[in-house]
């Protein structure tokens, strides 16, 4: 299987109250009758960013970023049918929809394989209400399988081992991204936390200006990191087909 995950912004005048309810009817109601675009789907779900994260002030060790109000995830059997979904003419009449009432044509996507797990402790993301989703794109300096290998290994390794930065974190999940022409990002990363308050509170320790801070200034190019704080999911497709975490 394969995934993209698309960034996704409101219009200039339309509420966060307004986009998500708009764009999750928009998808679950499209998906209800589109026979042909559902069956080249495994699984579609709309990540929406959380209500309390749009007015709260800044933690001093986040990264000034574009805000975004959602990332659209969907696994595919593999690249063939993510490419037939989008030539679909009812899809660019959904697509002409969505900018039409809703939605900007500013994206920040990635096409990745099946997501690498860090940490997944027992019932963590069932019992999560935030997800951390950050894109980011590597540093120039590196080779990309590099750049996937430190990643995996080291930066990941760090938050196995190192019990503060262990500890706030439910679920860790690695989505590398895929050597293709084009390709705008190079990986995304999911982490679960248990509320937005733990998740702030997890920026105050030391490991992550001692530890975390000059690994990223190594590993990342800084000035592409996006990101979101989202909720529980929206699921618009759903197979049955088991889609990987």
């Amino acid at each position: 299987m394969i995934k993209q995950m698309s960034f996704v912004r409101r219009k200039r005048g339309v509420t966060p109250e307004q986009f998500h309810t708009e764009w999750r009817e928009h998808h679950q109601h499209f998906f209800a009758s589109a026979h042909e675009a559902r069956q080249l789907l495994i699984r579609s779900e709309l990540n929406h960013r959380l209500r309390d994260d749009y007015a709260r002030h800044r933690h001093s060790a986040e990264p000034s970023v574009p805000e975004w109000d959602g990332v659209l995830v969907e696994w595919f059997e593999d690249l063939e049918h993510l490419r037939a979904l989008y030539e679909l003419s009812t899809m660019q009449w959904f697509e002409d929809h969505a900018l039409a009432r809703y939605r900007t044509a500013d994206t920040a996507s990635v096409i990745t394989h099946d997501a690498t797990t860090i940490i997944d402790k027992p019932g963590g993301r069932e019992r999560a209400r935030l997800k951390l989703m950050c894109i980011f794109r590597r540093n120039s300096a590196l080779d990309l399988r590099i750049f996937h290998e430190h990643w995996r290994e080291v930066h990941g390794g760090f938050f196995k081992n190192i019990p503060e930065l262990n500890e706030p974190i439910l679920a860790y999940d690695q989505n590398h991204g895929l050597d293709l022409d084009g390709a705008q990002f190079d990986g995304l990363t999911e982490q679960w936390a248990e509320s937005l308050p733990a998740w702030v509170d997890s920026l105050r320790v030391s490991a992550v200006k001692d530890v975390i801070d000059p690994d990223v200034a190594y590993l990342l190019d800084k000035k592409s990191t996006q990101y979101i704080l989202a909720g529980k999911a929206t699921v618009v497709v759903d197979s049955g087909v088991k889609a990987p975490a």
